[in-house]
Formats: structure tokens, sequence, C-alpha cells
């Protein structure tokens, strides 16, 4: 669980509140207290743990997920229903004059809209389960030899991409393939700024959304520090810049907030592709000439800024 997430979430707790406060305020404004000797406390015992178990189910979402469409809808859908449960539970400890007939017949309405928008965020959180797990099966594909991953951003080191490509040159019938090398911009200045503990987790958000913007059959590793790379099976280099330019915009948008600070940090990054050529015999060939065309590129780019 995560505190902080509560700051987050400063409308969907309003209508929480909202939902858990307003019953109470109209059964005790429209109401008087039945006499003891009438009250079931058995119905009392078996609503109000309705009542208790959806505030604290309400309590574990906001708490355990960022912001985002599921998350707003079983927030909205729990609190529906808990409006209706606290209604259905001030039932029993009061009495209403005909004013306030109406409650009675609202009470179960909110419970049934609430049930409806909760059944379409199990539904999205199902599809939301399916891509992660499809993310983690493709990572787990390219992550067999746990030796080599890399402890910060669980990905294959160079080494291991080093054996890949030497395997795609061994192969004389396989089709040409292209390797892409990124950089993140400026990250030495933001660890200086920040502190190692942040960069690590930059890392490995970064790596996070380049495994989500390849294809299952692509390899990605950390090459080194802030650099990683790319290889992409069957694929000409128009198609690999096409790939590395998704890559490049999602890390564009990807608004990092440092721990100790709200504002967020957006970072650019920058990338070279290359195909593999036949004079390329071992993988060091083609891997110093992408990194050598990354090092030209971005020393290129801080000369423009100069």
């Amino acid at each position: 669980m995560n505190l902080s997430l509560f700051t987050r979430h400063s409308t969907l707790c309003s209508i929480f509140f909202g939902c858990l406060f307003l019953p109470i305020s109209l059964s005790f404004g429209l109401g008087s207290l039945k006499v003891l000797g009438v009250i079931s406390w058995l119905d009392i015992l078996g609503e109000g743990s309705l009542v208790i178990l959806s505030a604290i189910w309400v309590v574990f979402v906001l708490v355990s997920r960022p912001p985002g469409r599921v998350t707003s809808a079983l927030v909205i859908g729990l609190s529906l229903f808990l409006f209706s449960a606290c209604l259905d539970l001030f039932d029993e400890w009061m009495r209403y004059d005909n004013r306030a007939t109406y409650l009675n017949m609202f009470e179960s309405i909110p419970a049934a809209f609430g049930m409806f928008i909760m059944s379409y965020a199990l539904f999205q959180w199902h599809q939301e389960l399916l891509i992660v797990n499809q993310q983690l099966q493709r990572r787990e594909l390219n992550l067999r030899q746990h030796d080599q991953v890399d402890f910060i951003t669980k990905l294959y080191g160079a080494d291991y991409m080093r054996e890949q490509i030497n395997d795609q040159l061994k192969d004389s019938g396989n089709p040409a393939f292209s390797i892409v090398m990124l950089d993140i911009d400026s990250f030495d200045s933001f660890n200086r700024q920040y502190g190692h503990d942040e960069g690590d987790r930059l890392l490995r958000e970064v790596s996070e959304l380049i495994l989500m913007n390849l294809r299952s059959l692509d390899l990605v590793c950390r090459y080194a520090g802030d650099r990683f790379i790319l290889l992409l099976p069957n694929t000409e280099k128009v198609v690999a810049e096409e790939i590395a330019e998704q890559i490049r915009k999602a890390i564009v948008h990807l608004a990092y907030k440092p721990s100790r600070d709200n504002n967020a940090v957006y970072h650019s990054l920058t990338y070279v592709a290359e195909t593999a050529s036949m004079e390329d015999k071992i993988a060091e060939a083609i891997l110093s000439r992408v990194n050598r065309r990354l090092d030209l590129c971005k020393q290129s780019i801080s000369a423009m800024v100069i």
C-alpha cells in the first residue's frame, strides 16, 4: 500500500466521504431513533458489516492503485454501494415520518448503479491484467539466463545482447535484422540533481516503457549506464526507426515525479538505428558502429545547444 496515493485521489476521496456522510445526515435529519426494544440487532450486525467492508475496500483501492479509469470506476461503484448500505443500516435505527418515505424507495437504487459500474471496472481490470501478463511473458521469453540480468532494470546486459547478435549472424539463412541504440539525454545532470536512487528508478520506468513499445520477437538490453540497445529480427532500418521514434515519443511524455519533488521532470531520448550488413561477422562490429554513430549524434546535439 502507498498512502501517498491519497493525495492523487482528492476527487475520489470527496465522492467516497460524500457517499459515507450524506446518508448519515439524511437519516438523522429526517428521522428519529427507534425504541431499543424494537431494534433488530442481527440485521444491524449484517448490514453494518457491509458498510464497514465497503469502506475498507474503497480505502484499499485508493492506497493501492494510481489514478485512472479502472480506479475511478471501482471507487465510484463501491461508494454508491456504500451509500445504499448506509441507508439500509440506519433504517434499522431510525423511524421516518411521511416526509421521508422516499428514503426507503431510494436506498436500493445507488447500489444497483454501483454494481453495474463495478462490473465494468472489473472487466477493465481484467483487460489491464491481460496486458500486464503479456508484457511479463514477453520479458520472460527474453530472460532465460538470469545470471546476466541487470539488477536495476531487470533487463539483460550487453554480453547477452552480443550472444544474440552473434546467433543471428551465424544463421546464414536469417533475414536482415536491425539494431537500435537509445540514450537518455542529460541523465548525468538528473543523477547529480536528484541522486542515484532516483536515477535507478527512472531507468526502471524507461525500461518498462521500451518493453511496452516492442513486439514479442524483439529484445531489449541495457547496454551501459543510461544506454539501451534493441535487437529487431527480420526488420529493415526504416521500420526500426519507426519503432525507435515511437519509443522516443513515449519517453518524452513520461511525467517522472521524483520522491521529494511534486514537479514532473520530462526527458528526451536520442537514438540511432543500424541494419546488419554482409561485412558484419561478429556482434562487436555492428555494436561498435552503432555506438559510434550515437556518440556522434549526441555530440552534434550538444554542439547545437551550446
